[in-house]
């Protein structure tokens, strides 16, 4: 029972102290400042879910579905590393506080982009081999980098790509035609695509260093 309703135990626990951190603040500052967190934290838990829908039996349509609108959302995860831009001191309430608030939220968001990626590369197994997924999760780590730039500089989120879709492609060429002239763009898309991917081959490494250990009857 445990092992099967265990994450979801997990999340309650996670979306409970979340709101309880803001709702806090809210009620003895009267100040709203981070409850868009709330939001945030809503839209990186999509692309979890899509991916968690994705099951072992699924056929390649709902598979390719269920992973597309994974992918689509997946930026809106690490993206909240970004909020980290909104700590400052405030004469309203400690910076202690904020401190904690800040990172929980953006910490909550790098764990859901594993876990979502590993996910992912879980469904793209059953389909491609094993050199194909790598390349795969690559191109998708540097696709979150982007992602990350186009939701924090220039305002582009998920929803865009059906409501504003003419723009945002407007945008993307520009910055693909013209890269030279947006260092901005390149440098957060390499580096926290680079990040993003690095933190992926630790874990890889580190579950290989656990399989590679022997059991105790082996002993």
């Amino acid at each position: 029972m445990l092992q099967r309703f265990g994450k979801y135990f997990a999340l309650a626990l996670i979306l409970g102290f979340s709101f309880v951190l803001v709702q806090y603040r809210i009620e003895e500052t009267g100040h709203r400042i981070f409850r868009f967190f709330w939001w945030n934290l809503l839209l990186a838990l999509i692309p979890w879910l899509s991916s968690e829908a994705i099951g072992a039996r699924s056929g390649r349509l709902r598979a390719l579905l269920l992973g597309s609108l994974s992918l689509l959302f997946l930026p809106n995860a690490p993206y909240m590393i970004t909020d980290l831009f909104h700590l400052r001191a405030r004469a309203e309430f400690p910076l202690w506080y904020d401190t904690l608030l800040v990172f929980w939220f953006a910490a909550i968001g790098v764990m859901l982009f594993y876990l979502t990626l590993f996910k992912l590369r879980i469904a793209l197994a059953r389909f491609m081999g094993s050199l194909w997924v790598e390349l795969s999760l690559f191109v998708i780590c540097l696709l979150n980098g982007f992602g990350i730039y186009l939701g924090r500089y220039l305002r582009f989120n998920s929803w865009d790509v059906l409501s504003n879709s003419d723009e945002l492609a407007e945008q993307i060429l520009d910055r693909l035609i013209n890269a030279s002239d947006h260092t901005r763009m390149v440098g957060v898309t390499l580096l926290y695509g680079f990040c993003l991917l690095l933190g992926y081959w630790i874990v890889r490494l580190y579950q290989y260093s656990l399989n590679a250990e022997p059991t105790s009857e082996a002993k």
